[in-house]
């Protein structure tokens, strides 16, 4: 995460959850690692203070939280949640939201097997 300018983990935890990293599963960090990038060259050409503010799974999709934003943020960001319900969280293969015993989570076959 220290490639990226808009990241700075807060270990007192007052502008940000970043110490915690990204809470979800590493089939998603390459999704993640895409966006940031996108968002870092935004923040590189418009210099608006942009910082990744925490990076979670709620409700089986990523979620990416920004302390301000733009809509082509605003855009990208949805863009990429969207994406993350058809990439399995655990193993980064195509996957499915599933309810599994009332937690939603996106996976693939595989990993849906062995979560059972």
């Amino acid at each position: 995460m220290k490639k990226y300018s808009i990241i700075k983990p807060d270990v007192k935890l007052i502008n940000n959850l970043m110490v915690f990293g990204f809470e979800c599963g590493a089939g998603w960090h390459p999704l993640i690692y895409e966006l940031l990038d996108k968002l870092q060259a935004i923040e590189d050409r418009d210099k608006i203070g942009l910082e990744i503010t925490q990076v979670k799974e709620k409700f089986g999709g990523l979620r990416v939280y920004t302390n301000v934003g733009t809509d082509e943020i605003w855009d990208l960001i949805d863009e990429y949640e969207r994406k993350s319900f058809h990439i399995c969280e655990q193993c980064g293969k195509p996957g499915s939201l599933i309810n599994n015993y009332g937690w939603l989570i996106t996976l693939c076959d595989e990993c849906q097997k062995k979560m059972s």
